[in-house]
């Protein structure tokens, strides 16, 4: 397939239109836009409402929450500091932010912007606490962290760190002279011609605006009560907004193979080929099972069936909103979908899949995790394990296990109280499934903590520590 390298003028796709809105009755979510690139052409399709209490449609043109779609972007700032050498990957936090502290010494003298960027700073990852909403709200959240956790030791393993992309932003602060907003917006916005993308509140008011909801499609949706995360965690994703074909062209800039990344689909040079092909290297490999296979600099990564990373990408998550990127380089086709609530894992398991095949004849193997055990050593796994969302207490019931997740205050609107049944899939690999989702998430028992008993729970990409 080709792959143009000017902007991509956006038709609307009946076809995908319809399927879209048979996909949103099926898996009850409010309103979604999506956007494909492939063959050179940006196709759209907008389905169902941006507000359940409004009614007002959704467009192309209306604006949704990325989420962590956003640490791309931030991971692409960086590069681009570190490539003027401004910033290293790999000189200490402390090179550039001498104050600079978390609770572990150990961290704090030695955590890189690599780990920062590929999630292995160890550094416990949720953390909302509001910093107000100045221009020095980044700031302000870094110089809070002298008491945050380790949720494992610094390099050790994987765990999603939200704090670690804030900790980055602040460094591109620090860098560039350049407040997280307007680096975002001279250094990467305005280059890419995608001028709706929103960092800000006050910015997506010009536009059309989804709303997340909250609730279950069984038990009936609810705009909810917050519309953003804490603006101080920006640079994560709490707060930027999108069209999708904005998604789909900050995917172009990372999108073509060895012959051109780095350029935008206006031509404008963004990073250089070396800095745009090691993000999409492989820093961290992940246990078999888990949602994604690897992690390069800010970048997730899935394999195809020959072993190599065929697939790249990000999710991304608010509050009440979800959004998921895909991009295949080889074949030169990008998928961004957005939405505003209900099982949106659901609908986009079903179509990417689908898309890929059909458009690239790209199909993903399926997970091998081993042999699944005739019987389970629930003393391994018995125990209360914590991360800043909270706790997961295990027990074991009816020669399984049950897992009841007890969200931390700051997440009770996201993730509600439950009592999840774990079924064995492999090796200290478990599925279990919240109420109103169609899909099973996993949960990999890690470690050993000296008496048999597994150190870690990780699950949602995150890592929780055993404390009983």
């Amino acid at each position: 397939m080709s792959q143009s390298r000017s902007p991509a003028k956006a038709s609307a796709n009946p076809a995908l239109t319809g399927r879209l809105e048979e996909l949103i009755r099926r898996y009850g979510v409010p309103g979604a836009s999506l956007a494909v690139f492939s063959d050179g052409a940006l196709e759209e399709a907008a389905a169902g409402v941006l507000n359940l209490e409004t009614q007002v449609p959704v467009t192309p043109e209306a604006l949704f929450q990325v989420g962590s779609i956003t640490k791309l972007y931030t991971a692409t700032l960086a590069m681009q500091l570190v490539e003027e050498g401004r910033l290293s990957l790999d000189l200490p936090v402390r090179t550039y932010l001498p104050d600079f502290k978390v609770k572990d010494e150990e961290t704090s003298a030695h955590v890189t912007l690599r780990h920062l960027l590929s999630h292995t700073s160890g550094i416990e990852g949720d953390l909302f606490k509001n910093a107000g909403r100045g221009e020095d709200r980044i700031e302000k959240f870094v110089a809070l962290l002298e008491t945050q956790e380790n949720v494992h030791p610094l390099g050790e393993m994987f765990s999603y760190s939200n704090v670690g992309f804030v900790i980055a932003g602040r460094l591109i602060e620090a860098a560039s002279g350049l407040y997280w907003d307007k680096a975002m917006r001279t250094r990467l916005i305005k280059p890419l011609g995608t001028s709706a993308f929103s960092t800000l509140p006050e910015q997506a008011m010009r536009y059309l605006t989804a709303i997340g909801h909250i609730g279950s499609p069984e038990k009936g949706l609810a705009v909810t009560p917050v519309a953003f995360l804490a603006q101080s965690n920006g640079p994560a994703g709490a707060t930027p907004m999108a069209r999708a074909r904005d998604v789909i062209e900050f995917a172009r800039l990372h999108m073509p193979s060895e012959t051109a990344p780095g350029i935008a689909a206006n031509g404008a040079r963004i990073l250089s080929d070396e800095s745009a092909l090691a993000m999409r290297a492989e820093n961290v490999r992940l246990p078999a099972g888990m949602e994604i296979d690897a992690l390069g600099l800010g970048f997730m990564m899935w394999r195809g069936a020959d072993g190599a990373y065929e697939i790249f990408g990000h999710d991304g998550s608010t509050i009440g909103q979800a959004a998921w990127l895909r991009f295949h380089p080889a074949s030169g086709t990008a998928i961004a979908l957005l939405t505003n609530g209900g099982d949106g894992k659901g609908l986009y398991h079903e179509l990417f899949p689908a898309l890929f095949e059909e458009l690239a004849g790209v199909k993903l193997p399926e997970k091998d995790v081993g042999p699944v055990p005739e019987k389970i050593d629930a003393a391994r796994y018995e125990g209360t394990y914590a991360c800043g969302l909270g706790e997961m207490k295990v027990r074991a019931k009816n020669g399984g296990l049950i897992c009841k997740r007890l969200p931390s205050a700051d997440y009770a609107l996201v993730q509600p109280p439950l009592d999840i049944p774990l079924e064995a899939a492999g090796p200290d690999f478990f599925l279990g499934r919240d109420p109103g989702r169609t899909l099973a998430a996993g949960y990999h028992f890690l470690g050993e903590d000296g008496s048999g008993r597994a150190q870690y729970l990780h699950t949602g990409v995150r890592a929780y520590r055993r404390t009983a």
